[in-house]
């Protein structure tokens, strides 16, 4: 008995002259060409994702050794779960550095700091990645590879990668010479560094000198830490809201508090100006400072800084002015002396401004002529809140502060009873247009002061450096 064919079986016993019925011929006509159509729509007509641009772009010269690497594709990608990314040096084609998405994550040195970050971040189609400190070396030539399986379409295509040496090569430029006092940073490489830290990096250990780096408009991606030795720094952006430090850290993150902050400085006379700071962290991803500050005689001029919580910790002596912080719980907090000089401070969550955690002796927070906004939905952020037991010398003062309705009559939040060195105090509080408070409802453990105690309190020379020559 003859065997029975079906389906494309019977396409080939009919082919082959064999005898077939006509029923059996039928369906196999129709499963092959249904196979035929299908098989291409779900593979082959799905191609891989396609660069369409490199920076630094392949064969170019003169790239800053601390540069970024970045692949804008076609079509919007997602991080692999497999493959590395290499560096190699062209010279003897020995690595350089290497990101291997099969490992536990990523670890890097930032200003002698070994701290977890993102080293491959995506935005829709373009691919940025952040090799370690000092991967690359001044003046050499250098070739990158990517295995099949980093980067993939949403769809599940993978990227092909590059896997010889001729892809993606770039030379980096003689080193800079030692001893300037003003550098360029620019994302687009035209600067001396592509990032801050890169800049930074390049201060000399116990710097004596005051050195500015200039910030064009970019986005940073990435943590900067400037370690105690690397003193005297003044950042300048070229725009306020255009030369953008960003990126994710927080206690999840790299727990402990100096570790977890977006900026972090703890060298003296640091200038920030004209920029914004921007910690990414989403909201309810636990503690994630936009800055912390541990110098003494630091300023804060004409910048924004964003959170959700506990934007500013302060715990130096720093003085602020013009300047824009946002945030929620108690995101301006800390150990400092800090003045804050005409800023606004937008809360955009319920919760408190501050909470200052001073020591015995050292003065404490002080908000003058500053207006306390926030955002749609808030209605109820206080000023500060604190725990009298644990932290007794805790001390707050607002003078001439325009406040909106979400702040409550009571004003303050004080638990305990240790109250008699705890100095919460306002001075002519209005409301946003300008008309004065109704204090009576202020809690009890608070204080109203009297004219000449708030224009003492007004010079910051006298709130932050006492003991000091400084004015700010």
């Amino acid at each position: 008995m003859p065997r029975r064919q079906g389906g494309c079986g019977a396409w080939g016993a009919a082919r082959s002259g064999r005898e077939v019925s006509p029923m059996k011929f039928c369906t196999a006509i129709a499963v092959c060409s249904l196979l035929f159509f299908l098989v291409p729509l779900t593979t082959c007509c799905q191609a891989q994702p396609a660069v369409t641009e490199l920076f630094p772009a392949n064969q170019s010269a003169n790239v800053c050794s601390d540069t970024p690497l970045r692949l804008v594709f076609n079509e919007s990608v997602v991080v692999g779960d497999r493959g590395r990314i290499a560096v190699y040096r062209a010279a003897d084609h020995k690595p350089a550095d290497a990101l291997d998405l099969g490992g536990a994550g990523f670890t890097n040195s930032f200003g002698g700091k070994l701290l977890r970050y993102d080293a491959i971040r995506i935005t829709g189609n373009v691919a940025s990645v952040t090799l370690h400190s000092h991967a690359l070396n001044p003046g050499e030539k250098y070739y990158v590879t990517i295995e099949p399986g980093v980067f993939r379409s949403g769809s599940g295509q993978e990227f092909g990668g590059f896997t010889n040496d001729a892809a993606w090569q770039f030379a980096t430029r003689p080193a800079l010479p030692k001893g300037r006092t003003r550098l360029i940073v620019a994302a687009d490489g035209t600067g001396d560094f592509c990032t801050p830290q890169g800049a930074v990096d390049y201060v000399p250990d116990d710097n004596q000198s005051a050195v500015e780096i200039f910030v064009r408009k970019g986005v940073y991606e990435g943590m900067v830490c400037i370690a105690s030795d690397k003193n005297r720094i003044h950042f300048i952006g070229e725009d306020r809201r255009g030369a953008i430090i960003a990126g994710r850290n927080n206690d999840r993150f790299n727990p402990g508090r100096s570790g977890r902050a977006l900026v972090s400085v703890e060298a003296n006379d640091f200038v920030l100006e004209n920029m914004t700071v921007r910690n990414t962290t989403p909201y309810g991803g636990s503690q994630a400072e936009a800055l912390r500050v541990k110098g003494d005689r630091c300023v804060l001029r004409n910048d924004d800084f964003l959170s959700f919580q506990d934007t500013l910790l302060l715990s130096g002596s720093v003085y602020a002015t013009n300047c824009h912080v946002e945030g929620d719980v108690d995101f301006i907090w800390g150990q400092g002396g800090a003045f804050f000089d005409r800023c606004e401070l937008e809360a955009v969550h319920n919760g408190y401004y501050l909470q200052a955690r001073n020591e015995e002796g050292r003065g404490g927070y002080v908000f003058a002529g500053c207006k306390l906004t926030s955002a749609p939905g808030v209605t109820k952020c206080l000023l500060a809140r604190i725990d009298a037991e644990r932290f007794p010398y805790s001390q707050a003062v607002f003078i001439n502060c325009r406040m909106g309705a979400h702040v409550p009559p009571a004003g303050w939040e004080i638990k305990g009873t240790n109250l008699s060195r705890l100095f919460f105090a306002e001075y002519h509080s209005t409301d946003l247009q300008g008309k004065p408070l109704d204090v009576t409802r202020r809690h009890p453990a608070s204080r109203q002061l009297k004219e000449n105690e708030a224009a003492e309190l007004a010079d910051p020379a006298k709130v932050l450096s006492p003991h000091q020559l400084w004015n700010p």
